[in-house]
């Protein structure tokens, strides 16, 4: 419970900073990630953005490795969101401080890796300022550093983004639903994976960009099992008059008959 309050004083202590204007993610989906802009990974070996895509959809996180709390708890917060997630994915994280180097990523990413299992395929990376800046406005990441502080303000949340590189979704905050990151997973892998009922889950539910979440569409659902009562009640009784109409020797007694029938039964 500590560390949660402590976590979420950061939080407001960094975007205090700002003042009246508190930047944040702005909702750019299907926009196109700069999958060439260029990187340093933590071994030290220059990169491009795209080798960490093509087969898998990505989480991508924005921060920086001196972060003295913020940067830490959302990567944490990711971390959990996508244990045992049961499927393939790739975590990467953008250094968005350009004085950093490989040797911060690399500190930063063994004490991840020491903590978490789940950070094995965690890749932090640092770059250029132009390069960093190029990706985070793609990405709708505002950013903004506090010369005073010598401290970043920034927005906490990530993004996942499809195989291809194109923006799938963004969540907002510290913590993460696991049930939310998985259907954002799976719809990002175009519903390539994922069980039957996680699927039809999917549809049922819609996502809302301002939570950042997935919601049940309860109204649509109660709609959709609505109309298929009704015309299951309609089908029923058209195919029991169906029956009954075609059964042989099936015929209504006249006015005639049913008076005859009556005198019949009557005592004598």
């Amino acid at each position: 419970m500590m560390k949660r309050l402590l976590a979420l004083a950061m939080f407001c202590a960094c975007n205090a900073a700002v003042g009246a204007t508190a930047l944040e993610f702005s909702q750019n989906l299907g926009a196109m990630l700069p999958l060439r802009a260029t990187f340093t990974d933590a071994q030290g070996h220059a990169t491009r953005l795209g080798e960490y895509f093509g087969n898998t959809p990505v989480v991508m996180v924005f921060g920086y490795y001196h972060c003295p709390r913020l940067c830490s708890t959302v990567m944490d917060g990711v971390l959990q969101a996508i244990q045992d997630a049961g499927l393939p994915y790739a975590v990467v994280g953008i250094g968005i401080d350009p004085r950093e180097t490989p040797a911060d990523a690399a500190s930063k990413l063994k004490a991840y890796r020491s903590a978490d299992d789940n950070a094995a395929k965690l890749h932090l990376l640092t770059g250029r300022q132009d390069q960093i800046e190029r990706v985070a406005r793609t990405a709708g990441f505002q950013y903004e550093y506090d010369q005073p502080s010598d401290q970043f303000t920034h927005p906490a949340g990530f993004l996942v983004a499809t195989p291809a590189g194109r923006i799938s979704r963004y969540f907002s905050g510290l913590r993460f639903d696991r049930r939310d990151v998985r259907l954002a997973l799976i719809e990002a892998s175009d519903e390539r994976v994922g069980s039957l009922a996680e699927q039809v889950l999917l549809l049922c539910s819609h996502y809302d960009p301002l939570a950042g979440r997935y919601t049940f569409a309860a109204m649509t659902l109660a709609r959709i099992v609505g109309l298929l009562t009704i015309l299951l009640l309609a089908a029923g009784i058209w195919r029991a008059h169906r029956r009954s109409a075609t059964r042989p020797g099936a015929r209504r007694p006249g006015s005639q008959e049913l008076h005859a029938q009556s005198r019949a039964r009557r005592p004598s």
